[in-house]
């Protein structure tokens, strides 16, 4: 590994607002490496503090009674029986969010069950804090299951000179389009070496790495195989790939299979099966026996480094001046919903933290940092206003960079060099103002 380089850098706007930008610089894309933060409860916590101290006070017209749960290793989930429309389900944490959706219901405010073990194990959750409710303003329940797949990037890879959160994940409840999602799961095609680690979605666009050239393209799920166990599929040769915004349900016939990151999540014959937006389906004409397996991409061994979030920024050294990625809008509600539903804001003049990774002339990464504006208490020209994703790009052209795109940027922004935060994540406590770290689902670190 080469020596990284990090300064900041201030721009003053014209009505007296600061930016403040942190830009790392490094020999190789070669150096970084995907992370998957390591699990712990007190990412759930967190995450339920979240909803219950920022999401909920901000959108209480949005929320109805907001129920988050996670399964503990620890607990012995109890035999419960599912309506066969939701196929075989293959995993615990899935089988209880279907129970749930299907036997809790709402009476005078309270929270009733249809049946006693859905009842005994919600109320050992509750009990043991794994599951904890947040209060909307609407008569209604909402079941938000969360996967081992959050932690705190400050205590993930402690060895690691350089930590960035990467990729967008499912976080909002727009964003669980079905019972087979998750809180947590990544969004996003990752490659590392040619191996594909999270297969691409949404036809975003996508950082490429190819013998040191660096590119921003679009790659396609048409574009990779995935393999289960001895059996290979290809979209429109042997299957059919189905996932949003195209269809929200599955077409009928056929055998669906559910997958969800590296994992099959369901299977179900006659199709009408909900589509994760956290995954997809593969649909056949056969029946299928498969057992549980992992799931591998192929397809794109000729990369050494892809990342597929946000917009682009930069494309050649021209300033992306609209959205080019498709993003759902949640004031369309009509519309099938796909994550993340709250990202798509005002492209002139929203102004948000930003992380960016891109190259300049020469090919060579930058990461870049744009400090945005605390949640609560910001004083403007005290500290960081944010920028908004056309202010981005043109900072990021000032800056000398060619080829760019967005990363998860808003309260999961931050930088870590040798452990050390040098800009304010912009999540603060509503009471005494302490930044607060946002539990994520993917990094990146060298």
């Amino acid at each position: 590994m080469g020596k990284l380089n990090s300064e900041i850098r201030r721009f003053n706007y014209p009505d007296g607002s600061i930016q403040d930008v942190q830009i790392v610089s490094f020999d190789s894309f070669d150096d970084l490496h995907f992370l998957f933060p390591e699990y712990s409860p007190e990412a759930f916590y967190a995450l339920c503090d979240l909803y219950k101290k920022y999401f909920i006070p901000r959108f209480r017209w949005y929320y109805d009674k907001v129920v988050l749960f996670r399964l503990p290793g620890d607990l012995k989930i109890p035999r419960l029986s599912l309506p066969e429309k939701y196929g075989e389900v293959k995993e615990d944490l899935t089988r209880v969010n279907i129970a749930f959706r299907e036997n809790c219901y709402l009476k005078n405010g309270k929270i009733c069950f249809r049946d006693v073990a859905t009842g005994e194990l919600f109320e050992e959750l509750y009990s043991r804090g794994d599951l904890q409710i947040a209060e909307g303003d609407r008569d209604s329940l909402t079941f938000l299951p969360v996967g081992e797949h959050i932690g705190f990037l400050s205590r993930s890879a402690k060895d690691a000179s350089l930590k960035v959160n990467a990729s967008f994940f499912v976080m909002d409840k727009l964003d669980l389009g079905s019972v087979y999602d998750q809180i947590g799961t990544p969004i996003g095609l990752c490659v590392k070496d040619g191996k594909i680690l999270n297969p691409p979605q949404y036809d975003r666009e996508v950082l490429t790495v190819r013998l040191d050239t660096v590119a921003v393209e679009k790659i396609t799920l048409s574009s990779v195989t995935i393999r289960i166990g001895k059996q290979e599929f290809r979209d429109g040769v042997n299957a059919e790939f189905i996932t949003r915004p195209k269809y929200k349900k599955s077409p009928s016939g056929g055998t669906d299979i559910v997958i969800v990151e590296n994992r099959v999540i369901a299977l179900k014959e006659g199709g009408r099966t909900e589509v994760p937006s956290g995954g997809l389906i593969i649909k056949t004409k056969d029946l299928l026996d498969i057992e549980e397996g992992s799931v591998e991409y192929t397809g794109l061994e000729d990369l050494s480094f892809a990342i597929q979030a946000g917009n682009s920024v930069l494309i050649n050294g021209k300033k992306t001046e609209r959205f080019l990625s498709p993003f759902y809008h949640f004031l369309n509600p009509w519309e099938t919903s796909y994550p993340p539903a709250m990202y798509p804001l005002n492209y002139k003049k929203a102004r948000a933290p930003r992380i960016v990774l891109g190259a300049d002339e020469q090919n060579k990464p930058k990461l870049l940092w744009f400090e945005g504006a605390g949640k609560f208490g910001y004083e403007k020209g005290k500290e960081s206003c944010g920028t908004s994703l056309s202010e981005t790009a043109e900072m990021c052209k000032k800056l000398g960079l060619q080829n760019a795109v967005h990363l998860d940027g808003g309260g999961s922004a931050q930088i870590l060099l040798n452990g050390k935060r040098y800009l304010k994540l912009s999540d603060r406590d509503p009471e005494d103002l302490t930044e607060i770290e946002r539990a994520i689902s993917i990094g990146i670190n060298i």
